[in-house]
């Protein structure tokens, strides 16, 4: 699969930061929208998850949920779903780093351009992780 990743830090009109990072898949959005959401665990990083299992199954779904399971049971929340748009955009209550108390937000839109579609991910403080964001966000951007 070919793709184009690019990655920026900018500043909002709020002038609170935001990392914003795409990437162009050769497929429609619907298609997109569902291998992001359905197929979360095949495409989420092995050494980003937070169970210590790298064969851990990640749930994100309509009804809010999303967390980590390992294969043990033990559960580990990583926000929840604040919007579910589908094929356009999902909205997120993004918990690592900062936890539930103090939430980030991660927005994804899933936008066509050609032939395919361009999966875009901002993510941004809350009211609530403002102070801690911006300590944080550089392990957000790797």
């Amino acid at each position: 699969m070919s793709s184009a990743l690019s990655f920026s830090w900018l500043p909002r009109g709020d002038r609170r930061p935001v990392i914003d990072k795409s990437v162009l898949l050769p497929c429609d959005p619907v298609r997109a929208f569902a291998l992001f959401t359905g197929e979360i665990s095949a495409w989420w990083p092995p050494e980003r998850r937070h169970t210590d299992d790298p064969s851990s199954r990640i749930t994100l779904d309509a009804a809010g949920a999303f967390f980590e399971e390992a294969a043990d049971g033990t559960t580990v929340p990583l926000g929840r779903v604040r919007a579910w748009e589908p094929p356009e955009r999902l909205l997120l209550d993004f918990y690592p780093g900062t936890g539930p108390e103090q939430p980030t937000e991660v927005e994804v839109a899933f936008e066509p351009e050609g032939a395919g579609t361009r999966v875009r991910i901002r993510h941004r403080p809350t009211a609530a992780s403002a102070g801690v964001f911006d300590e944080r966000a550089p392990s957000f951007v790797r």
